[in-house]
C-alpha cells in the first residue's frame, strides 16, 4: 500500500516535470518599477465644510423619514382604534 502511494506520487511528479514548459532565454526580463508618488495638498477647511454639509443633509433626510414613519404609525393606530 505504501509503495503504491509512493510510486503514484513519484509518477505524478515525473509526468508534471516532463510536461512542464521550461523558460527559454528568449523571454524578455520583467522589470518592476516603484510606483510614482502623487503628492496632494488637502485644505482642511474644504474637507470640514463638505463633511458639515453632508451631515446636515443626512440629518434633514433622517428627520423627514422619521416624521413620515411616525405619521404612518399614528394613522395605523387611529385606524385600529376606529375598527375596535
Amino acid at each position: 500500500m505504501v509503495t503504491r502511494t509512493l510510486s503514484t506520487a513519484a509518477a505524478a511528479l515525473l509526468s508534471v516535470g516532463l510536461l512542464a514548459q521550461h523558460a527559454t532565454g528568449s523571454e524578455a526580463p520583467v522589470v518592476h518599477k516603484a510606483p510614482v508618488k502623487a503628492e496632494f495638498k488637502v485644505d482642511v477647511e474644504i474637507i470640514r465644510k463638505d463633511l458639515d454639509a453632508y451631515v446636515r443633509e443626512l440629518n434633514e433626510q433622517l428627520r423627514k423619514d422619521l416624521h413620515r414613519e411616525l405619521s404612518k404609525t399614528v394613522l395605523a393606530s387611529n385606524e385600529l382604534r376606529t375598527t375596535l
